[in-house]
């Protein structure tokens, strides 16, 4: 393809230059491929540190799934106490457990617990109810459970 003049290129709407690229890509001229992309205005723009960013998110995203597990446990006590009453001390079990973790985790990142429950998803009223009968949570699972979750916020 003949040389088309810099100001042509500096005009180009992104949907000219997305147009004109793809041509070029299936004529196989590099070469126009790469005077379009040198040619592209630069934008700069500036974020929020994208550590914070992602670990914040990781941290609420977390918060959420272990609220859900915690939902998981207690909705699994009630049924198994009309179903099979035996494993019902099972789902008490994960519960005491998966809380216990998440206050680790929480501890571990210096983050109030209280804070995080003020600020982090609206925890459910069902957990009062089962409250006086959890046991205390197996510190060997809570642990390993603590630990595969930290992992995500590293």
């Amino acid at each position: 393809m003949k040389k088309i003049s810099q100001k042509v290129y500096a005009t180009l709407t992104p949907t000219q230059r997305v147009a004109a690229y793809v041509e070029a890509l299936a004529r196989g001229d590099e070469d126009e491929v790469q005077r379009l992309r040198s040619s592209c205005p630069r934008v700069e723009y500036r974020r929020i540190d994208p550590c914070f960013s992602k670990r914040l998110d990781t941290l609420f995203g977390l918060a959420m799934a272990t609220e859900a597990d915690l939902k998981e446990s207690a909705l699994g006590f009630f049924v198994a106490m009309r179903l099979d009453p035996k494993s019902a001390r099972d789902y008490l079990q994960q519960f005491a457990n998966t809380r216990h973790a998440w206050k680790t985790i929480q501890s571990t990142f210096g983050i109030d617990a209280k804070a995080m429950e003020l600020a982090g998803p609206p925890s459910s009223p069902f957990f009062e109810l089962i409250e006086p009968m959890l046991p205390e949570p197996d510190m060997d699972a809570s642990k390993k459970l603590s630990g595969e979750v930290l992992k995500f916020l590293q």
